[in-house]
């Protein structure tokens, strides 16, 4: 295990300012030195509370094999990566997710959603470690699925297999531009974590925290996003605290005037 230390806004695509010990997993060997909550992926959907040691797969865990209509992607393997390849190979099935900066095994891990897809339209399965059964397959009967959520909560993926269908490679690359210029119009992609709020149940989270007055508030160096209010953007150097703060704010505001409690989507560890 190859252990360094680095500053937060390296492997955090909001960037936040800070420091933490961080341990590449190099080989099999190195899963039972793991500390329980301390893995993280691509880092987009992600805040560091604490200065403890973060572990991290290297690119050992990163590739792509393809087997037919079945693509092999190990974990660590980033999605910009992987929609590459699936373009030069003319596989579709990933345009969805194009412009996130996230690792497939986080995407899994999360169910990653957008533009009415989802990955667990396309799993078949997953290679995992965890603390009680070693390393271990889950296969697509045994997966379990929800809204911003999986049972691979307390796994962690070494390798997906997807299933994709063949098609042109201009119509794949064409999509990925497509839903990318729809999220750059709706949301901001840079210097964010992504949405901050699980939407409630036929509610949209950014719409209740604009209704309240919340889009461009500040603390500090975070700030609610003008162009959505479901993100927080990162003007400079934004700590974890003042993030924590803007979350306190926009969660209070809610309930005060809606009476819903709204349940964070990014993961703070």
């Amino acid at each position: 295990m190859h252990q360094v230390e680095i500053n937060t806004s390296n492997i955090t695509s909001f960037k936040q300012h800070g420091f933490c010990t961080l341990n590449y997993i190099e080989t099999i060997d190195d899963f039972n030195k793991i500390e329980q909550g301390g893995l993280i992926g691509g880092g987009s959907n992600l805040l560091i509370k604490t200065n403890h040691s973060l572990f991290k797969l290297s690119k050992t865990f990163s590739y792509i094999n393809i087997n037919n209509s079945l693509v092999i992607i190990g974990g660590s393997t980033s999605i910009s990566f992987v929609n590459r390849t699936l373009i030069k190979n003319e596989f579709s099935g990933l345009e969805f997710l194009g412009g996130i900066p996230a690792t497939i095994g986080g995407c899994v891990r999360m169910n990653a959603s957008a533009f009415g897809k989802s990955i667990e339209e396309i799993f078949e399965y997953a290679i995992c470690y965890s603390a009680d059964k070693g390393i271990h397959t889950v296969y697509k009967n045994e997966a379990s699925f929800d809204y911003r959520d999986s049972n691979f909560k307390n796994k962690i993926i070494l390798e997906v297999g997807l299933c994709l269908k063949k098609t042109h490679s201009d119509d794949i690359e064409k999509k990925i531009r497509e839903n990318i210029q729809i999220r750059l119009t709706k949301a901001p992609i840079l210097r964010t974590f992504g949405s901050t709020f699980k939407n409630p149940p036929h509610m949209a989270a950014g719409k209740l925290i604009e209704e309240c007055g919340l889009k461009g508030k500040t603390v500090n160096d975070a700030m609610i996003s003008q162009k959505h209010a479901n993100y927080i953007i990162n003007l400079h150097k934004a700590v974890v605290d003042d993030v924590l703060h803007l979350i306190d704010i926009a969660k209070n505001n809610v309930y005060k005037k809606f009476n819903i409690e709204l349940e964070e989507e990014v993961i703070i560890l």
